[in-house]
């Protein structure tokens, strides 16, 4: 799985060890472990290997600390209870959630919600629901380009991202940059999105007029 940047390697403990690195104590899973994680989520790296499969400690940490979710077991990882409560922190741990969980709506929404762009990590079939794809767009409207090539094709999301981006209009399909119904809108909004439309259309009267232009600067073609 991929590892989370920025997070120490951990130590591999066995749950019989007496004794931790430079001399700290090891501290096996269970109550007292959580209440030490309570306290200060890094102490799961005091913990045993076994620590990392403790969902009462492992909740804890991941609430203060989100991408430790990185490092729970891969049970945990497929909890969607426990994805939910670090990617309500932060989105973008939904990179570390298993398969199943990656195609879970309910978490790939609280992600969403949290950082659209962790869009990208949901699966294929979530990326080609409206429904999720539309949350995420409306958080950030160039999450466009993670998008199933039929949502990208779907006339009235892609001119809802476009309104809210006109820069969104390059993750559109390539038939919708051709369309001028589309493109129209979004040149008046923002002339420079004209680079993003199909070649055909960037001499075109209509489009030109929309743009404020009376010929196509030659650097577009």
């Amino acid at each position: 799985r991929p590892r989370a940047s920025g997070l120490p390697p951990r130590p591999r403990r066995a749950a019989a060890a007496m004794g931790g690195d430079g001399g700290e104590p090891v501290v096996a899973a269970g109550d007292y472990m959580q209440t030490l994680v309570e306290k200060n989520p890094w102490a799961l790296y005091r913990g045993t290997e076994d620590i990392w499969g403790h969902r009462g400690a492992v909740l804890e940490a991941i609430r203060a600390v989100p991408e430790l979710l990185a490092e729970a077991s891969p049970q945990l990882r497929a909890d969607p209870e426990v994805v939910s409560a670090a990617a309500a922190q932060d989105g973008e741990v939904l990179r570390y959630a298993s398969a199943e969980v990656q195609d879970n709506a309910d978490v790939v929404l609280v992600a969403i919600r949290s950082s659209p762009r962790s869009l990208r990590f949901a699966s294929p079939r979530l990326r080609g629901l409206r429904a999720v794809v539309l949350e995420a767009v409306r958080g950030n409207a160039l999450t466009l380009q993670f998008a199933s090539e039929e949502l990208r094709r779907d006339h009235e999301l892609v001119d809802e991202a476009v309104k809210l981006n006109p820069h969104a209009l390059m993750h559109a399909s390539k038939d919708l940059r051709a369309d001028k119904r589309v493109i129209c809108p979004a040149i008046r909004s923002n002339p420079c999105v004209l680079q993003h439309a199909a070649d055909t259309l960037k001499g075109d009267t209509e489009v030109l007029v929309a743009a404020g232009l009376r010929a196509a600067p030659p650097d577009l073609f």
